[in-house]
């Protein structure tokens, strides 16, 4: 009897295309996997751009503008590598914004520090809209 059943399951295997019995598996554990929630993951969080010096989320790369990097130098001399985002919720708006040297025509400029342990990491400019202007070396991509 056991010889007769192995023969009809390797009659059964035979008949089928090669391939099929693998890919009929493969269903099987893709409808598993959907089929039971505690396989299924998430979707991956986007990335988030940080502040340097704590690590304090600053903004995420989806709120990047473009233009977005730019190299300027203040009247001091000074050069900065700046990188713009549309809004950075970890980077508080610190001073009296100021039309003075700045670097955007129509846009008044003020400090954006980071809300976590007030480091400068650039500036917010206001005009028609508004924008941080991130100095890239204190950001973590």
């Amino acid at each position: 009897m056991i010889k007769s059943r192995s023969r009809r399951d390797a009659a059964v295997i035979t008949l089928r295309k090669k391939g099929e019995a693998d890919r009929d598996a493969d269903v099987q554990k893709k409808e598993d996997v959907v089929s039971d929630p505690d396989i299924l993951q998430e979707e991956e969080p986007e990335k988030t751009i940080r502040c340097r010096f704590c690590d304090h989320d600053i903004t995420r790369p989806s709120l990047a503008v473009e233009p977005h990097e730019h190299t300027f130098r203040n009247p001091a001399g000074l050069s900065f590598h700046i990188l713009c985002y549309s809004d950075a919720p970890g980077a508080l708006n610190n001073g009296v914004p100021t039309l003075e040297h700045t670097w955007f025509s129509g846009y008044a400029w003020s400090y954006a520090i980071c809300q976590n342990c007030q480091s400068h990491l650039g500036w917010w400019f206001t005009g028609i809209d508004t924008f941080a202007g991130l100095i890239a070396t204190r950001l973590i991509r």
